[in-house]
């Protein structure tokens, strides 16, 4: 059996991120946790995680930035967002920059480790706005 997919987790409420690594453990390989974009764009230089799941909100430079400065420095780490804000103008912009994976927190349980897989599989996942909210 190969390696597993190795992923970093961004989110700044530490408890939920806790919550994350839970559920995504026993799947892939956990190689850090960031609280705030800053940090988060440090691990990535450092960590070169295939795959980074990403909060929009948090302190210093958003997910949306930290996506875009970790696309504009040509790091190969797949993108999935992982965020309450489930209006498509989030989802648009979130996609546009180069992100291949948007899962709302709302259905997490059910849509994060699928989303994981298509992203690695070189497609895209984006969480059904008609979902039930858990």
């Amino acid at each position: 059996m190969g390696r597993k997919t190795t992923v970093l987790l961004v989110d700044d409420h530490p408890e939920f991120a806790m919550k994350i690594r839970d559920l995504l453990s026993p799947h892939f390989e956990i190689v850090g946790i960031s609280h705030d974009g800053n940090s988060a764009l440090d691990a990535v230089r450092e960590l070169h995680p295939d795959v980074v799941v990403l909060d929009i909100e948090m302190p210093g430079p958003s997910g949306i930035e930290v996506a875009r400065l970790i696309r504009s420095s040509l790091l190969p780490s797949k993108i999935v967002f992982l965020t309450t804000h489930s209006d498509a103008d989030y989802v648009r912009c979130a996609l546009q920059t180069g992100a291949q994976g948007y899962v709302f927190k709302s259905s997490l349980n059910r849509d994060l480790i699928l989303a994981l897989q298509e992203v690695i599989a070189d497609r895209t996942f984006v969480s059904d706005s008609q979902s039930p909210r858990t």
